[in-house]
């Protein structure tokens, strides 16, 4: 999506309810719907963006069905004491400020025994279409102290506020006073134990999220409050083999409020208690084994068991393989329930069993060439499907998702780096019965494309100055109109689109740094047939980075 823009994760061709996104390690609250507004969190202040696509519940637990997406901050007892301001502004209104400071008390080569990262960014976009503007307000905190040379106790949290207006999903626009306001929290203390055998970690988390909307005539608002206490041990057994236990018990309130007469009270509480093993088998020097299964159970749908085991052989020092295969499921959200369900059946999880083969390269000279390429297929079972008169829901639906991806980066001189990263994804829906009658069985997943490529440069002439473009294409994507509402809509083709980007960053001294990047270069439409996401026109957008 557009700068402002509401984000989905579609991972694997999976749906935006299915992966779970953690803050180092810890589940941060979902909405009702199990989704997350992706624009709540942002990348500044963190070390790493962790992914693991393809079904990873084994270990995660619910809502890992399509993968995790784990944000890890710095260390402070490891990192860098020090801090940075970045400040940006440019097109469509759009402002942004960050700050984010390190102390620890290191001196000299002493290492720290404690310390605090915290990072703090402020943003406003008048947005591209009419009501797309945009506040949001977010924080990252992570404390570590180390009681003994072994023991660690953390605290890690993060807070945000955002107020949007919604621009409308149909074409031509929509309700100029619809908006949406979103907070959140988590707060989470923990122990870490780590030694030579050993790595056992527990934590308590405690969080909230919230969310109030107005899309004309209906008023909602939204609450779920979230504790969670997990612990898990890993314990070397022997040289080659490496045995874990985890337990996670969850409890998970709702609150839907009736703001007005179109809308719904409801509320309700559910509990969850999950119990995993897992084994690390080094079988050779070449090969190696993975498996883990869990069960989880819960106090307002049927349970589920899961279970995933992978195997990798290393071919030369630069060549690895491995094959995948693992089950996940999605808990059923609040808003899977609140309506009730179909001849007040139970529901059941949704289920995933995937498979995927790959291989890695890693150049032995460091920069000169890596490469990845996975085959993967997710057979999705039990998905959820609404009655479209009562919204009572039921296990109906099943689709298949499919395909390739691959990637590579080399540096084939000093100073250039070349990229690039390709999808090919084949979905179908398995069922006839899909919600609103938006597709039949051997259609596509809407607004998956089957084709995403991006291919990259990045030029740094010398120590000053850095240099890069990129283009994405996206090709087949299909997408649904509701119009005229109520009356049965239709699927259209979206067109084939082309986003580039380019970036300049230029260093003025130790600490200073400035940048500019344009968004979509060349105007590209990509104009939408159905829902609205369209692509935000060009924008340019100058930035500072100060480090002191």
């Amino acid at each position: 999506s557009g700068e402002g823009s509401v984000g989905s994760l579609f991972l694997r061709g999976t749906n935006s309810t299915q992966t779970a996104v953690l803050l180092d390690g810890r589940r941060l609250p979902q909405g009702f719907s199990n989704s997350y507004e992706l624009g709540r969190y942002r990348i500044f202040g963190l070390s790493s963006v962790e992914i693991l696509r393809g079904p990873s519940s084994s270990l995660y637990g619910a809502n890992a069905l399509g993968g995790v997406i784990d944000l890890r901050q710095q260390s402070p007892l490891s990192a860098k004491a020090g801090s940075t301001l970045v400040a940006e502004g440019g097109s469509y209104g759009r402002g942004s400020l960050g700050l984010a400071f390190l102390t620890n008390n290191a001196t000299g080569t002493q290492m720290a025994s404690s310390g605090t990262a915290v990072s703090v960014s402020s943003s406003h976009d008048d947005g591209w279409r009419p009501n797309g503007d945009r506040d949001a307000l977010s924080a990252y905190l992570k404390h570590e102290w180390r009681l003994s040379p072994d023991l660690v106790f953390d605290l890690v949290g993060s807070a945000d506020h955002g107020k949007a207006g919604l621009p409308g999903q149909d074409i031509g626009g929509g309700s100029l006073t619809d908006w949406e306001r979103d907070s959140g929290w988590l707060l989470s203390p923990g122990l870490r134990f780590h030694d030579a055998d050993t790595d056992a970690t527990v934590f308590w988390s405690r969080g909230e999220s919230a969310v109030s909307s107005v899309t004309a005539p209906f008023a909602n608002r939204y609450l779920l409050d979230r504790d969670e206490v997990t612990a898990f041990v890993d314990r070397k057994v022997r040289p080659d083999l490496t045995l874990g236990l985890g337990v996670t018990y969850e409890r998970t309130t709702f609150e839907q409020f009736d703001v007005s007469a179109n809308s719904l009270t409801w509320a309700d509480t559910h509990e969850s208690l999950g119990v995993w093993t897992r084994a690390d088998w080094q079988v050779s020097s070449a090969d190696r084994i993975r498996a883990s299964v869990r069960d989880d159970r819960f106090t307002d749908f049927a349970g589920k068991t899961t279970g995933d085991i992978s195997f990798s052989h290393r071919f030369t020092k630069e060549l690895l393989g491995h094959v995948k295969l693992g089950t996940a499921y999605r808990a059923p959200a609040a808003n899977d329930l609140a309506y009730g369900t179909y001849n007040s059946q139970p529901l059941r999880p949704e289920s995933n069993t995937g498979i995927e083969v790959g291989l890695r390269h890693e150049n032995a000279v460091p920069g000169a060439l890596s490469w990845t390429l996975v085959a993967f297929r997710n057979d999705l079972t039990d998905l959820i499907d609404y009655e479209p008169n009562t919204y009572q829901t039921y296990n109906i639906a099943k689709a298949r998702t499919q395909g390739v991806e691959a990637g590579i980066e080399t540096r084939p001189a000093k100073g250039l780096r070349l990229f690039g990263a390709t999808t090919w994804l084949d979905s179908e829906i398995r069922s006839s019965d899909y919600f609103l009658g938006t597709g039949l069985t051997g259609d596509k997943l809407l607004r998956r494309p089957s084709l995403t490529l991006t291919l990259g440069v990045e030029v740094i002439p010398n120590d000053d100055w850095t240099f890069g473009v990129s283009a994405a294409y996206l090709r087949g994507r299909d997408d649904f109109v509701f119009e005229p509402y109520p009356s049965p809509g239709y699927r259209v083709s979206l067109p084939d689109a082309t986003f580039v980007r380019v970036w300049i960053r230029r260093i003025l001294s130790d600490n200073t740094e400035i940048s500019l990047r344009v968004e979509n270069l060349f105007g590209e439409d990509a104009p939408p047939a159905a829902f609205g996401f369209g692509a935000q026109p060009r924008s340019a957008y100058v930035g500072l980075t100060r480090k002191f």
